[in-house]
């Protein structure tokens, strides 16, 4: 697990070879990915240029990058790990391919070879970004794992192409000098809390989409376009189950070969454990794993919980920790622990940071990391599965659908206003359900606002800047490739071309990563997202009932009190935070002339969001962090150089503006 960034000369009339400063500043941007080394190539002629930092996981000594074949007319750099590279290592040494060392990235290169670029990701089996130069074709083959667990980011502009495992590593080339805000990634944060890919906060930078792979020649004139070798289909027969018990010891088999394969380590290995169905799952898998092999040792598990009362679950984690005697590790989290990471959190996310919990997370991490290198986790069984209330929630909506858009959206929007402060939830429900237009639904189910409000905060040169409706047809774009009619089966597929793979797995990478820790996903394997896929809604879903498969399984390994108490999620106290030490930032921050006066704003409508809440009367939670994180992001990577020290210095103007404040 490591980071890459590359150059390619697409233009070498127009376009000199990379500056050694410059392709030292790119590497530098991302130590933290692989603190364990670093490597650099260049071609002969100039044209490419690949850099590596080594996280060290698989053949500890042989595996440095970048990596060539036989006679180095194939370079790569490679971030990941493919899961299945010794029974693809031993097809290619029977086909008279010559291996130099013991790690998975040597078969990229010869796999390339062997198959074409196409034909080697569908042959691969884990979480991967990865570049390959053909020195004699003078191309650039870029990769991305089906899922998306593994980030890539780009940019072109017909002399140079440049590519890079975060953005931050681009943004130091004098090619990107200039950084130009997209207003339709502000106004999209502001709706959903990121960013849809292949879109980022910035033009002229875009991300690969998952499941996707592109070409870069030289000299060519047309931007590169990525092409799709993979998708999630609902329309699959061949992995049909007869009942539900035959789903779940289905289910069982998949996990359990995934979690062993996912094992594999030259370094120690743990799990992140939050006391829920999914990472408890995991945590048994792994035990049971290690001891059918004839291992002694307890999976070391770590776990993060808040010191508000009713914000931590580390009695649940404890629980899943005894019954398999982990060697459980926790840390507790309160207010100066996280508003002391806040900024260079910030820094290490690229973007601005839609979900609160990346914080301790990223807490968790550093604490992991003094114990092992690589951590399981159970990201993404709710988007499978169907784990979110959401999900059973927007079900009803076809109960409703006959009644006028109009009428719908006044009866239901009215009542929501009528309910008291404390009530956010109900009323974030009865304010999407009144929403008829399917897209539009899915797009606002983890909104900061309701339409209304999202509509009233926007500057006129934000909004005149976007198309009505662009967010929502972006997520129309996305449910044209789903091949199922199905309500739940869409709204699924929508959340992980989403919600997942823009959202949550961002924030896994970066606060994994950002402690040089690699996290790995046993339930984004893809063959355990085909079998999830093909099962009918009812082993999902049932009435206000979630995640029935996976919970039935979980039963052959924790307490049903664990499995079946009211899903709560992992939330940070921040309505209480805002009300209290918090308020003067909040204040000053949010309504200072900085922020006022960046445009993206009305005044009046955004000093309401923040009074209103203050003062009790709506809890807006949500907005107001969306409105902090974007501010912070601006103030680093615009107002700034997006630099580490950047982040100290953000960290200082944080403190400054929050003029006191207590625990």
């Amino acid at each position: 697990m490591c980071g890459v960034a590359g150059y390619l000369r697409i233009r070498p009339e127009t376009a000199g070879p990379m500056a050694q400063s410059t392709a030292d500043r790119m590497l530098g941007a991302i130590w933290r990915r692989g603190p364990d080394g670093q490597g650099q190539w260049r071609s002969k002629d100039e044209i490419c240029w690949l850099g590596h930092r080594r996280l060290a996981i698989i053949d500890l000594v042989t595996g440095d990058q970048p990596m060539s074949n036989e006679d180095g007319s194939v370079w790569t750099v490679f971030n990941g790990e493919i899961y299945n590279y010794m029974d693809l290592r031993a097809e290619l040494v029977s086909r008279g391919h010559i291996f130099r060392s013991a790690s998975d990235t040597e078969v990229l290169v010869h796999g390339y070879e062997e198959w074409g670029g196409d034909g080697l990701v569908r042959r691969l089996r884990g979480i991967f970004a990865f570049a390959i130069y053909d020195t004699k074709g003078r191309s650039l083959f870029l990769a991305r794992d089906h899922l998306g667990v593994k980030p890539l980011y780009w940019s072109w502009d017909g002399k140079v192409f440049l590519f890079g495992s975060e953005i931050k590593a681009l943004l130091v080339h004098p090619a990107l000098e200039k950084r130009t805000v997209s207003h339709a990634g502000v106004a999209q944060f502001l709706v959903t809390r990121y960013v849809s890919r292949p879109n980022t906060m910035f033009e002229r930078i875009s991300r690969l989409p998952e499941g996707s792979w592109m070409i870069i020649k030289c000299e060519e004139n047309m931007p590169p376009r990525p092409v799709t070798y993979w998708d999630v289909r609902y329309d699959n027969e061949l992995q049909r189950v007869k009942s539900l018990d035959e789903g779940v010891d289905a289910l069982d088999r998949l996990l359990t070969q995934t979690v062993e394969m996912q094992l594999v380590a030259d370094v120690p290995v743990g799990a992140q454990l939050s006391g829920g169905v999914d990472s408890s799952i995991i945590v048994a898998l792994m035990q049971k794993a290690l001891r059918e092999r004839g291992e002694s040792a307890a999976v070391k598990t770590f776990s993060v919980g808040f010191d508000v009362e009713g914000f931590s679950e580390l009695n649940y984690a404890r629980m899943i920790a005894t019954r398999y005697g982990t060697d459980h590790h926790e840390i507790q989290v309160g207010f100066k622990e996280f508003f002391d990471e806040l900024a260079m959190l910030c820094w290490i996310y690229d973007e601005p940071v839609g979900e609160p919990p990346a914080i301790p997370t990223y807490l968790m991490c550093k604490k992991a990391k003094e114990k092992v290198t690589v951590m399981l986790c159970g990201e993404g069984a709710d988007e499978l599965f169907g784990g979110y209330n959401k999900y059973a929630f927007d079900q009803y909506s076809r109960y409703i659908d006959w009644l006028p858009g109009k009428i719908r959206r006044t009866v239901l929007r009215g009542t929501a206003r009528l309910l008291p402060f404390r009530a956010r939830r109900q009323r974030s429900i009865l304010e999407i359900l009144g929403l008829d237009r399917e897209a539009e639904r899915y797009a606002s189910w983890y909104g900061a606002f309701d339409t209304a409000l999202q509509k009233s905060i926007m500057n006129p040169d934000i909004g005149s800047a976007i198309k009505d409706h662009f967010i929502d047809h972006a997520f129309e774009d996305i449910l044209q490739g789903c091949d199922s009619r199905d309500s739940l089966n869409r709204f699924l597929y929508c959340d992980i071309h989403s919600r997942l793979v823009d959202d949550l797995l961002v924030k896994a990478d970066r606060m994994s990563m950002g402690a040089s820790i690699e996290a790995r996903v046993p339930f984004l394997d893809h063959h355990i997202v085909e079998f999830a896929s093909s099962l009918p809604r009812q082993y999902k879903i049932q009435g206000l009932r979630t995640k029935i498969i996976l919970k039935k399984l979980a039963e052959r390994y924790a307490p049903n009190e664990l499995i079946y108490r009211r899903k709560v999620g992992f939330t940070v106290p921040l309505s209480r935070w805002f009300v209290g030490p918090l308020r003067n930032m909040v204040n000053n921050v949010l309504l200072g002339e900085r922020s006022v006066s960046r445009g993206y704003w009305r005044e009046e409508a955004l000093r309401k969001i923040v009074m209103d809440h203050l003062d009790g009367r709506v809890d807006r939670e949500q907005g107001i962090w969306v409105l902090l994180a974007l501010e912070f992001w601006h103030r680093l990577y615009v107002d700034d150089d997006g630099s580490e020290s950047a982040a100290r210095r953000l960290q200082e103007s944080i403190r400054t503006e929050s003029s006191s404040f207590s625990n």
